[in-house]
């Protein structure tokens, strides 16, 4: 074999080994052994999940339920159409009722409306709502028996003017944003349901207290008052109410009633013997029975 042709053989050589070489590699990579997986101590297993236990909802403005403000003027609105109703009925038959279908009452609502105790001078009564178990609002109508009181806070009003177990205010240096925010304290209801009864069932309602109060004054002084004075401290007129007797005398009396609302219009009432039956200043109607009042329409 010549020179030039055996260079040329052994010169190939270490690159055939080569490649020969760079096979073997790329088959152990695919022959590696896999790693053992590590051991995983033992865990417990996991507990039962417990069920939260709800929390009572509270209501607030916000909750769709309504709130202890709106619940309390829910039962204050009760208590005053009461008066209402029970002023009807007294200035249309000289007494008040027990019977609260009688006179046409309901109370609103849920709330609960029961009287405490009822005469022929007045009557007080209490209103609740399940809602607010131990709290209520009273009202009361006359001044022969002490005022109510309320459950909670033991608080009491004046005639006609409901009174109830709202909280009391809280004070602005304790009172947080979120408290602020919450609170429904509204106005003040102070005013008398009193006021709110058509005129001319207050004008009848006096004149009703007025033939009671001439007839307790002639037990004791055998004559008829020609004055409304002495009666004050058993019977205060309705506001806007102005009675005036026309005559008095040992044999009867009559009077004469108007209301600053409706000052053309006027009521008339007399008893016994009198120089001339009273008639009411538009329609000049007259009673036709001895201590039943009679108005314009």
């Amino acid at each position: 074999m010549p020179w030039g042709t055996t260079f040329t053989s052994r010169s190939r050589l270490p690159a055939s080994l080569g490649v020969l070489l760079a096979l073997a590699a790329a088959a152990c990579d695919d022959l590696r052994i896999p790693r053992a997986p590590a051991t995983v101590p033992d865990q417990p297993a996991p507990e039962a999940a417990v069920p939260a236990r709800p929390r009572p909802a509270r209501a607030t403005a916000d909750s769709g339920a309504p709130t202890d403000s709106e619940l309390f003027d829910q039962i204050r609105s009760g208590l005053r159409r009461l008066v209402a109703a029970e002023e009807t009925f007294y200035a249309e038959t000289g007494a008040y009722s027990e019977d609260l279908s009688r006179i046409g009452f309901a109370p609103p609502g849920e709330t609960a409306v029961r009287l405490l105790w009822l005469t022929r001078d007045g009557w007080a009564a209490s209103g609740t709502h399940p809602g607010m178990p131990g709290r209520d609002c009273v009202i009361f109508i006359g001044r022969t028996n002490a005022p109510p009181t309320t459950l909670k806070y033991v608080r009491s009003g004046r005639e006609a003017v409901p009174v109830c177990d709202s909280p009391p205010p809280v004070p602005a240096s304790r009172r947080t944003a979120a408290a602020a925010a919450t609170e429904l304290p509204g106005p003040a209801d102070t005013a008398s349901a009193l006021d709110a009864v058509n005129p001319s069932v207050q004008i009848r309602v006096d004149l009703r207290n007025l033939a009671r109060s001439q007839e307790a004054y002639y037990g004791t002084q055998g004559i008829y008052s020609k004055r409304t004075e002495p009666f004050m401290l058993q019977y205060l007129w309705h506001r806007g109410v102005t009675i005036r007797i026309l005559s008095a005398t040992r044999d009867g009396w009559s009077a004469k009633a108007t209301h600053r609302v409706q000052p053309d219009k006027s009521c008339v009432i007399w008893f016994g013997t009198v120089p001339a039956q009273p008639a009411t200043d538009v329609q000049q109607r007259v009673a036709d029975r001895p201590s039943e009042p009679v108005c314009d329409d």
